[in-house]
């Protein structure tokens, strides 16, 4: 990766009052992260929940998409440190609009592929990639969000999966790549985006709950920790990465705050 100043945005946004404490993640992760890269900038993206936390949800997307865009036009490797992963919206919107053929890489333990024609659970959060490559049977967070065509988009990690985002998955053109416990196939990810520009997203469930618990919905047989970091750091070895967002953390299941730092440590080799 070319030398690049860094820009921190924290942007603590979710969908519902029950993951508050991933709202938090931003706040807890903050000092950490900022000690180890030294960001040139650091911006809070505002998210005010109100009755609607949807609502906020979207304003906040809306901000979040103009931030990036505007830190990648500055020359500005860009990173997020998020709530739920519903701020890919906003994220990949503002991405696209600097690296048109930028490539998404989805780390995380679920699919977030289902529609509102597939979902058992109306959670947005298990929607938005789908939202973000255009599978949108309504607005979710925003009329004419920019999609990202599906064959540039590659879901590592993904174990956990519903009925509908199965069927979805079979009949996308998104890439589908093995990180697990047992299986890990990096050769392909990584001949995937060389020499090409990337936004890495990071939800943390893609960790091993035996390792990382403090997460909003843990799955088992993820890898480790540093398995993790190992690949994130060989992707941007290989790849031009734009930036990077870590979702999921769930500050009310590190009540020692013993996470941050080790968190922090774990993802500044992508910003080496």
């Amino acid at each position: 990766m070319a030398h690049r100043s860094v820009h921190l945005l924290e942007a603590g946004i979710v969908t519902e009052q029950r993951f508050a404490g991933v709202a938090e993640a931003p706040a807890a992760l903050g000092p950490a992260v900022a000690k180890q890269l030294q960001p040139e900038k650091r911006i809070r993206v505002p998210f005010y929940p109100r009755d609607r936390w949807l609502t906020a949800a979207r304003e906040a997307c809306i901000l979040l998409s103009d931030a990036v865009c505007t830190s990648l036009t500055a020359g500005a490797r860009v990173g997020i440190l998020g709530g739920e992963c519903t701020l890919v919206a906003g994220s990949v919107s503002g991405a696209l609009r600097v690296e048109p053929e930028m490539l998404l890489v989805y780390f995380d333990a679920h699919g977030d592929f289902n529609t509102l024609a597939t979902t058992p659970s109306h959670f947005v959060g298990g929607m938005c990639l789908a939202h973000v490559c255009g599978k949108q049977v309504a607005p979710l967070l925003w009329p004419g969000v920019k999609k990202i065509a599906e064959d540039h988009v590659y879901l590592v990690g993904a174990r956990q999966l519903d009925p509908g985002e199965v069927s979805n998955l079979t009949h996308s053109k998104v890439h589908r790549i093995a990180f697990g416990r047992e299986e890990v196939d990096a050769p392909s990810l990584l001949n995937a985006v060389r020499r090409k520009p990337v936004w890495l997203h990071v939800a943390l469930d893609v960790i091993d709950p035996r390792e990382l618990a403090a997460v909003a919905l843990p799955v088992a047989g993820g890898p480790s920790l540093k398995s993790l970091s190992e690949l994130l750091g060989s992707v941007a070895q290989v790849a031009d990465v734009r930036g990077i967002e870590i979702c999921g953390f769930d500050t009310r299941k590190d009540p020692g705050a013993q996470l941050p730092g080790v968190l922090a440590e774990a993802f500044a080799g992508v910003f080496s």
